[in-house]
């Protein structure tokens, strides 16, 4: 980490949720994001697959009230990024382009059709999932990691 104003970044689904566990070293970036932007990036389809594993947990008799209290606590205080119609054609360029196997990624899909379409850079630790996403011809999605300390990729 540098100091000063970092770029502005979009959280991937499986970083929030590793905020949302105590994880130290994500803790300490996200902090350090904060103080440089005032509040955390997210996307819509990360906040759907959130609330899609608590409500089921719920729906199954498992005590997650509490983290979905949080949880909404959480997103109401982060910028969240619309699914719309550019994010929607950025989406389907890069699904195009996958094989079928990484085609049944939708939501990691719909993720990097948003941050595409914004030009922000994606913090994920599912590099596996968005580095062929990152390899195709005319997407510049940038992805970048808060587990590696010290990096910005």
């Amino acid at each position: 980490m540098t100091g000063g104003r970092t770029e502005p970044l979009v959280l991937d689904t499986d970083i929030l949720s590793e905020l949302c566990r105590g994880n130290a070293a994500i803790t300490a970036r996200a902090e350090h994001y904060l103080r440089s932007h005032g509040r955390l990036t997210i996307t819509a389809v990360t906040v759907f697959e959130r609330l899609r594993g608590y409500r089921l947990a719920i729906r199954q008799g498992k005590p997650y009230e509490r983290q979905l209290r949080a949880f909404d606590a959480l997103v109401s205080t982060c910028l969240v990024l619309s699914f719309d119609s550019d994010a929607a054609d950025r989406a389907a360029i890069i699904w195009g382009h996958l094989s079928r196997s990484q085609r049944s990624k939708i939501g990691d899909v719909l993720i990097a059709g948003i941050a595409f379409s914004r030009q922000i850079p994606l913090v994920t630790r599912n590099r596996k999932v968005y580095e062929p996403m990152t390899k195709i011809a005319g997407v510049n999605l940038q992805i970048r990691s808060w587990t590696r300390p010290g990096t910005r990729k």
